[in-house]
Formats: C-alpha cells, structure tokens, sequence
C-alpha cells in the first residue's frame, strides 16, 4: 500500500510539473497594449514551410514578440499568417525578416 500512494504522488506531481511546461508563454502572462485603432495594420502573409500546429505556434510566438504585434493567426493548412500590427511601431518588413528567421519561406498573397 505505500508503494502504491509514493507512486501516486510521483505520478501526480510528473503530471503538475509537464502540464504546467507546456503553458504557452501567452497562457502564463498577457502583456495589454494601448494602440490607436486608426494605427493598427492587417495583413495576411503567405508561408511556405510550416507542416503542422507545431509551425503555427513557433511562428506565432516569434512574430508577437515584435513590438507593436496586437494579433497573429497562422494557419499551416492555410499556409498564412495574419497580422493586426501598430503601423507606428512596426512594418511588414521587420514581420517578414522574423517570418524569414523562424525558418519559413514568406510571400505575397
């Protein structure tokens, strides 16, 4: 029996300890913006190269670290990503060079 219960309290706390790595960055803290609504940029992007959700999270997260990104959506099956960005912090340049890094192939739609 008390084999039993140290399992389950190792299982237990594995558990805790891999559900709480896999929070994204976003779930663990939000960062608030405060942009003017006649500021803010949408543009959609095609990207060759991401094959799974696994893309869409790693491009996701790298192009919101930009300053001035509001919103990211990318989408493998799509094979695009859409960007709602502050235009007087940020450029399609600067999002397609991080796009580029993030080892994806950009292009216009």
């Amino acid at each position: 029996m008390k084999i039993k219960n140290v399992l389950l309290v190792l299982l237990t706390v594995m558990s805790f300890s891999f559900i709480t790595s896999c929070l994204s960055p976003e779930s663990k803290s939000k960062k608030v913006i405060t942009v003017k609504a006649s500021d803010i940029v949408k543009k959609s992007i095609g990207v060759n190269g991401m094959t799974c959700v696994g893309c869409e999270v790693t491009l996701e997260g790298n192009i919101s670290k930009i300053e001035g990104v509001v919103n990211v959506k990318a989408s493998h099956t799509d094979k695009e990503a859409v960007i709602e960005f502050d235009s007087t912090k940020t450029d399609i340049v600067t999002i397609t060079k991080v796009i580029k890094e993030s080892g994806y192939k950009p292009y216009s739609k």
